[in-house]
């Protein structure tokens, strides 16, 4: 493809929309690579993150976003172990986690990708509305909540009751919702209150605190916490 070509693929693009092109200092043609590298670590010491071990299209906006949550998960286990908070076993789980994501995230690219590059029908009423129901439907990958990480030494999985938490499913990002914060009596997002500071925390789900069995269920397991070993 030529300048000429690519402007004119652009103006059919944006067409019913006029383009006029001033200048074109610079152009090229970006080539799609979609890849994963065979090994995330090296003896558990050396650790890819990003780019370095999975390359996709820029069409889903995950570039930087699988970057940043690769640098998290390894981050926050290497924390653990280095302060005896967690076990040397601890640092497999980031292949287990991130490797599994990095396949998801090509092959979801490769079908996003083919959504953009694909040539449009003659009958337009048909077609439009194919990519637009798929382009909705991808936006709860696209925003990093359909991630779900398989069992291992710190996700149980199969052991599970989905009926104890409804909406909660193990090994997914843990949802935020709308609360009122006891101590303040201020309305905040769940995730608000829970920083990603480095701290453990318990979230129990006691039930209404009007009635005096559930509050004091929550009074017990509150001061088994407080019991020494």
């Amino acid at each position: 493809m030529n300048l000429a070509q690519l402007q004119g693929t652009a103006r059919d693009i944006l067409s019913p929309y006029t383009l006029e092109v001033a200048e074109t200092a610079w152009w090229s043609a970006y080539s799609i690579g979609q890849r994963v590298a065979s090994e995330f670590t090296k003896y558990d010491r050396v650790f890819l993150t990003g780019d370095a071990c999975h390359t996709h299209s820029p069409k889903a906006g995950q570039g930087m976003n699988a970057s940043l949550q690769d640098g998290y998960n390894i981050g926050w286990k290497l924390a653990a172990v280095l302060k005896n908070q967690g076990i040397p076993e601890l640092l497999k789980t980031y292949t287990i986690e991130r490797g599994k994501t990095a396949i998801d995230l090509i092959e979801f690219d490769r079908k996003f990708a083919k959504s953009f590059s694909s040539k449009t029908l003659e009958d337009d009423e048909l077609e439009t509305p194919n990519f637009m129901n798929h382009f909705i439907n991808s936006g709860i990958y696209t925003a990093g909540l359909a991630i779900r990480y398989i069992s291992s030494v710190i996700t149980s999985t199969e052991l599970s009751d989905p009926t104890i938490a409804l909406n909660i499913s193990p090994g997914m990002r843990f949802p935020s919702a709308q609360v009122i914060r006891f101590c303040d009596a201020r309305p905040v997002q769940l995730v608000k209150a829970l920083p990603s500071d480095g701290r453990w925390r318990i979230v129990v789900f006691a039930g209404d605190m009007a009635d005096s069995k559930v509050s004091d269920r929550l009074k017990q397991v509150s001061y088994s916490f407080l019991q020494p070993n």
